[in-house]
């Protein structure tokens, strides 16, 4: 994120050398900004032979397959933020069983944390910003968006022979 303004103070900030990289720096308070990653969050829920999956209806990968996931607000656990994400997009509640991958993706400067989970209670429907969700057996996979979920979908395949 580029700060032009101090968000302490309000005075214009400077580019400086701070902590081993060039850094917003105010030279009035001496605040310095640090661009941090995005924390996000995604789910893997198999259940027998079937795995479930969401279709997005937003960019990045609109119409495309994919995990529940989404983002980790201020002040929010990681794994409180996945059991909302999946209540927000699929209706159903889930139990995290374990984490599964925790990879960082350079590009768009994101930390995903992966978690398998199963579903505990509600009833599955399409919400918040998905298109549809539904389960797909091994034989029926659609296209796939994202390299996280074509990784976790191909060991999730691999390990069921």
């Amino acid at each position: 994120m580029e700060i032009n303004f101090c968000p302490q103070c309000g005075h214009p900030v400077q580019t400086l050398h701070r902590h081993g990289a060039l850094r917003p720096v105010c030279p009035d308070c001496a605040y310095v900004h640090f661009s941090n990653p995005r924390v996000a969050v995604a789910l893997f829920v198999p259940d027998g032979g079937r795995a479930l999956l969401v279709k997005r209806g937003v960019a990045p990968e609109k119409g495309g397959w994919a995990l529940a996931a989404g983002f980790v607000d201020l002040g929010e656990a990681p794994e409180r933020a996945a059991r909302r994400e999946m209540r927000e997009e699929t209706g159903l509640e889930v139990e995290i069983e374990r984490l599964l991958e925790l990879t960082y993706n350079e590009s768009d400067r994101v930390i995903l944390i992966l978690y398998q989970a199963r579903v505990t209670g509600g009833e599955l429907m399409a919400g918040d910003d998905v298109d549809e969700a539904r389960w797909f057996t091994r034989d029926e996979l659609p296209p796939l968006a994202f390299e996280s979920t074509r990784r976790t979908l191909r060991a999730w395949l691999d390990s069921e022979g």
